[in-house]
């Protein structure tokens, strides 16, 4: 039977993530909002009079400080949202956001500081007043970095805002990590993966827009994501189903709805919804210098077809019909037939590129099409059944909301037998670095991901891909995303177990990218890829567990989505779900 345990979740490991020719300079001069960040989706920051002083030129933050009164310097960390926000708070009895069931949610019940050095550095944990919950001073004696462990009673905290370490005068330290010991509750592994997954993309909803921020450590209205606002409505409801539990059905429609609403005041162009929005008085607008988006409103759709299926709320599975059929398609497409990537700012311009590359996301656009126009026979892929690069995701992000590609039938469109594709990926994605880098970290845990995503300092998006020579960053979405394809799920489950060992799985979910040397990975909580982890975990448990995948039931139930279908295959039986309770619950 699964039992409790604890597991460390990083606060900072104080890595530095920049551009190869970036200078780093000390203290406070150093900080960018938009990419400096914890690795809880916070802010972080340097406090004290001699917090000039502080230098951070590699993977520490070395602390020389004289002996005079005001000598003294660190660092602050802010335990939920930005340390300005002092509405949210981490709950140390359910450190999870709240939405998660109690019987899900962590328990934080220790603290760990790793440093070196001579002197004194103080530990607080502190409450939006500021007031002290949990302090701690320790004296640091050794030349050799050490690991400080101190226990921390979860009652005791239950509005953390702040951590905060400070070391006082006299002190020459170097502080290399800053880590919550965090109580998972009892529960088999395969439901771990799915919850641990789900709560990295809860923690970039907003409970009071009905967004999702692209990233979690920025702020609320400043740049949210569209198409991972759908994915984290239908990852709820796959949470809220009744072999699962992880959130309750009333709050899973009460995301529908409340997102429904939001996304439903939104200027469209061409009928498109914007990629990216932004929050400007009281309602939010496409953020200027993105595209109204073909793919991203296709994303977004279908995830929200699929969920209000699932949670079976008709009036939201018209609305989006209502939605997908006011598209102006034929203004959309370009002059080989194929529909635009979408159109600028403006609401007008159409962007010159299309989709016409072989892969999921030209398929997903082509479904949204064929809900609305199912007569309309779109122009062949081009080079069908080669992913663009050999990038990770592109075979396999349309399995994420259909069940239809996991067949080996040549699709009626361009003849491809998408199953096999998606396995010779994954062979080559398992293949690459044991074959290029084979005495790295990364060949010997069994990693793999060349796909697409935040580059290596996260400044910037980076595609990868199994075609392209001597890469060196790997997107670990892609073990998740491709979960299905293994004929034993225990394998997956055995490599996220070593992963979090070696600390590129935490409770807060995968980190965003990681290099095969090992020396450097980036925590940052993206939300497109947390979305790919999330609905990716959820079909890896279904087919681990033999139950049915409500997700999957949810399109083979749609008749528009089973009408769309008909471009690439014929139809199956409709499946009515059954609900089926995860054995050691």
């Amino acid at each position: 039977m699964p039992t409790s345990r604890l597991v460390w979740q990083p606060v900072e490991d104080y890595l530095i993530h920049r551009d190869e020719n970036q200078q780093v300079a000390a203290g406070t001069k150093r900080l960018n909002s938009f990419t400096a960040y914890t690795h809880l989706g916070s802010d972080f920051g340097f406090h004290g009079p001699a917090e000039h002083e502080i230098q951070w030129l590699t993977d520490e933050i070395v602390v020389h400080l004289g002996q005079q009164p005001e000598q003294w310097a660190g660092m602050w960390h802010s335990l939920a949202g930005q340390a300005r926000n002092k509405d949210r708070v981490m709950d140390f009895t359910r450190a999870y956001p709240q939405a998660i069931q109690a019987k899900f949610q962590p328990r934080v019940k220790a603290l760990m500081i790793e440093a070196s050095g001579r002197g004194r550095i103080k530990v607080e944990i502190k409450a939006p007043t500021e007031e002290i919950r949990w302090s701690q001073t320790l004296e640091v004696k050794d030349a050799k970095c050490r690991e400080f462990v101190y226990p921390i009673s979860p009652e005791t905290v239950r509005d953390g805002k702040l951590i905060v370490w400070t070391a006082e005068p006299g002190a020459e330290v170097t502080v290399a990590s800053l880590r919550l010991g965090m109580e998972m509750p009892a529960m088999p592994y395969d439901v771990h993966v799915f919850l641990t997954s789900f709560a990295k993309m809860a923690l970039c909803y907003s409970l009071d827009t009905g967004f999702v921020r692209d990233r979690a450590h920025i702020e609320e209205g400043a740049f949210e994501s569209v198409s991972a606002t759908g994915m984290y409505v239908l990852a709820s409801a796959a949470a809220a189903q009744n072999d699962v539990g992880i959130v309750s059905q009333e709050y899973a429609r009460w995301v529908l709805t409340r997102t429904h609403e939001a996304v439903g005041k939104l200027k469209t162009g061409r009928g498109l919804l914007p990629h990216f929005v932004r929050r400007q008085g009281d309602a939010y607008h496409i953020h200027p210098g993105t595209e109204y988006s073909s793919v991203d409103t296709a994303i977004y759709a279908q995830s929200m077809l699929l969920a209000a299926t699932m949670l079976d709320v008709p009036a939201v599975v018209q609305d989006i019909l209502r939605l997908v059929r006011s598209v102006e398609y034929d203004l959309l497409r370009l002059p080989d037939g194929h529909l635009s990537h979408g159109v600028a700012d403006d609401g007008i311009s159409l962007l010159p590129h299309g989709w016409q590359d072989w892969g999921g996301e030209t398929a997903l656009v082509m479904l949204m099409e064929g809900v609305a126009n199912p007569s309309r026979l779109p122009p062949p892929m081009r080079t069908p059944g080669k992913a663009w690069q050999g990038t990770g995701f592109i075979p396999e992000i349309q399995s994420l909301f259909h069940p239809d590609f996991d067949s080996d039938e040549p699709d009626s469109h361009d003849g491809v037998r998408w199953l096999s594709v998606r396995r010779a990926m994954l062979g080559a994605q398992r293949a690459y670095v044991a074959k290029r880098w084979p005495h790295s970290p990364a060949a010997k845990e069994g990693i793999y991901g060349l796909s697409a995503g935040e580059n290596r300092s996260g400044t910037g998006y980076y595609v990868g891909g199994v075609d392209l020579p001597d890469q060196k960053l790997v997107h670990p979405h892609y073990v998740l995303m491709s979960g299905v394809l293994h004929s034993q799920p225990a394998e997956i489950y055995a490599l996220l177990q070593s992963m979090e060992k070696a600390g590129y799985f935490p409770p807060w979910g995968l980190v965003e990218n990681l290099t095969v040397d090992g020396r450097s990975f980036l925590p940052m909580n993206g939300a497109l890829n947390a979305g790919f982890e999330a609905l990716g975990a959820y079909h890896l448990l279904a087919k681990n567990r033999s139950i049915p995948d409500s997700v999957y039931q949810a399109s083979r139930n749609s008749p528009p989505m089973r009408q769309a279908m008909r471009l690439f295959y014929s139809q199956p039986e409709p499946v009515q779900a059954a609900a089926v309770n995860i054995p050691g619950e």
